[in-house]
């Protein structure tokens, strides 16, 4: 084996970190910020950022760390593979989110779940005819978010009644037993968000 083909081996398997680049140049866009704005935050140089953004050069750790910092962004952040980083995820309403009864004039998707610092859940629902949903509640020190998009509903919690309007947001105690009433036209439809 030549030192050629080590050397072309070794390249092959050598990390891209040309999204690094792009990402500072994205940011900087964004910002509408300079250069030299940013080299005079960051402590790196301008031309440093330069050959950063163009790929010429793979900045060290301690470089990336000055950027992260005047980017106002963790270091995992700005090092992550963009595929990686992103974590898009795109959820549907369909029959394996259904979270509500199907006799329930109250349809109910559950469309995201997530637990990190704390828990938190996204549904989407809407009524497909007037009626109520039954009582719930959610555990101790949970809060849950109704967004209206359409029609109005009614919300009984403990023994008041709220008017909920359409692109209004409502927070409340979910803890405490609560439930819904679509009583007019156009149906009540929405997102809620629960967090505990």
């Amino acid at each position: 084996m030549t030192t050629d083909t080590i050397d072309k081996k070794y390249t092959q398997s050598e990390p891209s970190f040309d999204f690094i680049g792009h990402f500072v140049r994205s940011y900087r866009a964004a910002k509408q910020e300079s250069l030299q704005a940013l080299a005079d935050r960051s402590g790196v140089s301008r031309s440093m950022i330069a050959q950063i953004e163009s790929a010429q050069t793979t900045p060290t750790i301690v470089v990336l760390a000055k950027l992260a910092n005047a980017m106002e962004i963790s270091l995992g952040d700005l090092v992550q593979p963009p595929e990686q980083a992103l974590n898009i995820r795109v959820s549907e309403i369909n029959t394996e989110n259904l979270v509500s009864k199907k006799d329930s004039p109250f349809v109910c998707h559950l469309l995201n779940s997530q637990t990190r610092h704390f828990s938190n859940e996204i549904y989407h629902f809407h009524f497909k005819t007037s009626g109520k949903t039954a009582f719930a509640a959610n555990v101790a020190g949970s809060t849950k978010h109704i967004w209206l998009e359409q029609g109005s509903m009614l919300m009984y919690i403990a023994n008041k009644r709220v008017s909920i309007k359409p692109q209004q947001l409502t927070s409340f105690n979910a803890a405490i037993p609560h439930r819904f009433e679509c009583i007019s036209t156009p149906l009540a439809k929405g997102l809620f968000y629960v967090v505990y």
